[in-house]
Formats: C-alpha cells, structure tokens, sequence
C-alpha cells in the first residue's frame, strides 16, 4: 500500500501541498498535461514551477498566473499565496457556487479518480463555509477559494495525488498562525472561521507552535481533512520512495515555510489503526528527598493544571535509596508549563521529557438511573468504527451513591453496569 505522510508542522496552502507532490517525484510536465485539460469559463491560467530555498532547504514553488479570457476586459494577474496582489482577487474574479466548480471538473477530461478527489475536497469546503454563513452548501458563494489558483490548487493537487498512485495519507498536527487576514467580508482573526470548522469536523489535532502569520488556509485545511485517514506521527514505511519540499511565498529566517511529504510502501493495514493516534509529551523525574505530603499535592496540581495522567512509582534510587518516579502525561503545549510546576513545587532539580506517540479510544458518557438511589455516568470507550470496546462506571459517582445510601461500593459499580447493558440491549440509553 502507498502511503503520503504530509508533514505540515510550519503550515500549509494548496500551492504548498501541490508544489510537494511535485518535489516528491511527480513528473512534472505529464501533471502539467493533465492540469491542462481543465477549463475554467472565462478565465486563462497558466502555472509555473520553480526551485527556491527556504532557510537554505531546496523546494518546489508553484504559482498560477492568470489571465482573463478575450473579451472580459480584464487584465493579467499573477496570484501568489501571501502576495500583496491577493487583495485585487475580488475584482477580476467572478463568485462561484459548489455546482460551477463542481461543473468544471466534471467538464475535463482527467481520471475518474482525480474528478472523485477535488470534488470531496470542494465539497468539504462549502460544508465548512455554509456553516459560517448559515446557508445550505449549494447556496455558498466561493470567493477567494473559488478564485482560480484555487481552483487550480485543488485540482491540481488531485490530479498529482492519483498520477502517483497514493493510497491513503497520513497527516501531522496542523499548526494554525495568528494574526489576521483580509477576506471578502472584512478582517477575520487566523485561522478563518472556514478552517476552524474544517478541523472541528475532522478532529484534526493542532500544535501551539507561535508563527504570526496565517499558516493554515482554508484551502490548506479542505485537501488535508478530506485526504487523512488520520492525524499524528508517520506511519512505518517499509521503503521510502519519494520526500520533497513545497514551499509557500514568504521565506522567513527562523524556519522552512514549507510542507514536507514522504512517500512510500506500508504494510497493507499498518496505516490504518482502529483508534485515534496523538502525540503526548512525557515528563518525568526522580525525587528521593521529598515529603510524601508534597508528592501527593503535586499530584494532584499537575491533574488541576491539565495533566491528561499522572502517577507516583516507588523506585530505588543511587545509593540505594528509597525514592520516586514521577510521571506526568501531558499535551505538547502543556510540557513547559508542567515542567516548571515540578521544579517550583518539588526537591527535584532536573526535570525530563520526550514526545510520543499513543492511540486514543474516543470517549462519550451515558447516563444511567438506578431506581431508588440516583443517576450514574457510564464512561464509554469506542473505537473508530463506534464499537464499544469499554465501559466502565464513574468511580465519584458510585461513591457518592454508595455512602449516600449505605449501600456497598461493589454493589453500586455492579448495578451501574448491569443496568447499562440492559439498556444498550433494548437501546435505552442516552448520551449526554
């Protein structure tokens, strides 16, 4: 099986992920061919491909250049992402709706596969966009992503996709930028609400890497949650064939503003686990002259503080010494600020941690009434396809019941679960 692992750790535009496929091994001049069976009424492009450095890494730029057809009185425009002559988008481009570009790629003539491609990505993104505006997704005015390197962004993508016969793709945490840009309807905060809603529908994980910039365009965002088969570290290739570099227009010094893909063989099903995959930071430290009264506190802060997990290991230390393992799990985010808790709160003088990778079962709760003595939360455990593979009583809530109505613990946990099978057999339960 082929797998692509988008690598998009500094952000990513539709030229960026286009430009990498390219850099990757994409033969350029068939793309160029096959790009070039599209039509888009009223409007003549053509697109170039060049080598640039982004802090001194070779990559691949894309650039549409745009012309108006004969007769529209307009002028030539050259669209670059992040270039100052995005703000005239609006006057040379005319608004389209999810049919007139849904029209286009039906029209051309490239691979089924390729036309089945861009139409999801579009799709997805007029979902997103209708959710923003209030309307149906056929209602959607596209503006700028309706604009022709759009377009051709998308579609060229597609094309790219299926002329290196990927299979499925795997896609890091998304990193968003901040600031602000400047769209059809005014100046919006990064990332756009368009984005946001396409990550909030995929449950794409993001970093809290700072770049003041729009990283991730809606664009970016529609090709990469409509491709991944899901998010997190690179699956284990069992041969490399391909890596390249696309990168975006601006070239800051302090990092490659560029999206990296690597491309290569999986086992079949080795890129496809059942749960969720995330990275976690671990932070640990060893601490053998502390008061067990300050360890249980941290403990306990390190949880308040947004600790996903945390656990005490007695451990025998040098000297032979009797002492502890601390051991925190932590989203990446959080890592420094976890970190700096442990020194300001303990005698540990040296603090530990290492990202990793963990597989995440998603989680609901269902609410059960045990009559006579009170409600319980049942804590569900699924798997990507929505199989239970737990489910386990809240042990605060058992507890509160038990001592509330004299009951043994073990009786209250027995009939929490007894009752939520009984309703999951006559699909009873419901969720909060």
């Amino acid at each position: 099986m082929k797998v692509a692992y988008f690598d998009c750790v500094f952000g990513a535009a539709g030229d960026m992920l286009v430009a990498s496929l390219l850099a990757s091994g994409l033969n350029e001049s068939q793309w160029l061919a096959e790009l070039n069976k599209i039509a888009i009424p009223g409007e003549h492009f053509e697109v170039e491909v060049e080598n640039v450095l982004r802090c001194s890494i070779l990559a691949k730029k894309v650039t549409v250049k745009c012309e108006a057809s004969e007769g529209n009185g307009r002028h030539a425009h050259r669209y670059d992402q992040n270039s100052s002559e995005q703000d005239n988008v609006h006057e040379h481009h005319q608004h389209r709706r999810l049919s007139d570009i849904l029209r286009i790629i039906d029209d051309s003539s490239i691979s089924r596969s390729a036309k089945k491609l861009a139409a999801a990505i579009f799709a997805n993104l007029a979902e997103s966009e209708s959710r923003v505006h209030g309307v149906t997704p056929e209602e959607v005015h596209f503006h700028e992503v309706g604009a022709v390197d759009a377009i051709v962004d998308v579609v060229g993508f597609a094309i790219g996709y299926d002329m290196l016969g990927i299979d499925s793709a795997v896609v890091s945490h998304l990193t968003l930028g901040r600031g602000v840009i400047e769209t059809e309807h005014g100046i919006f905060p990064v990332p756009g609400p368009a984005v946001l809603y396409l990550i909030e529908k995929a449950k794409a994980p993001t970093t809290a890497l700072d770049i003041p910039y729009e990283c991730l365009t809606p664009t970016g965002a529609a090709i990469l949650t409509t491709i991944a088969e899901r998010y997190g570290a690179p699956p284990a290739f069992e041969q490399i064939q391909g890596t390249g570099y696309g990168a975006g227009s601006l070239n800051p010094l302090t990092h490659p503003n560029s999206v990296r893909v690597i491309v290569g063989n999986c086992a079949s099903g080795s890129n496809s686990p059942r749960f969720r995959s995330e990275v976690i930071a671990v932070i640990e430290a060893n601490i053998d002259d502390c008061s067990p009264q300050v360890l249980a506190y941290v403990l306990e802060k390190c949880l308040r503080e947004g600790a996903l997990d945390a656990c005490l290991l007695p451990a025998t230390m040098k000297k032979s010494r009797s002492g502890h393992l601390l051991s925190v799990l932590a989203k990446p985010e959080d890592r420094l600020k976890l970190q700096d808790l442990i020194l300001s709160e303990t005698s540990s003088i040296g603090v530990r941690s290492h990202f990793v990778e963990r597989l995440v079962a998603e989680r609901d709760f269902v609410q059960v009434e045990i009559p006579d003595i009170g409600s319980i939360r049942v804590k569900i455990a699924r798997d990507h396809s929505g199989a239970v593979i737990n489910a386990q009583p809240e042990y605060k809530d058992c507890a509160d019941l038990a001592a509330a109505s004299s009951l043994p613990l073990k009786a209250v946990l027995e009939r929490a679960i007894h009752l939520y099978r009984q309703g999951c057999a006559s699909g009873n339960n419901s969720e909060d």
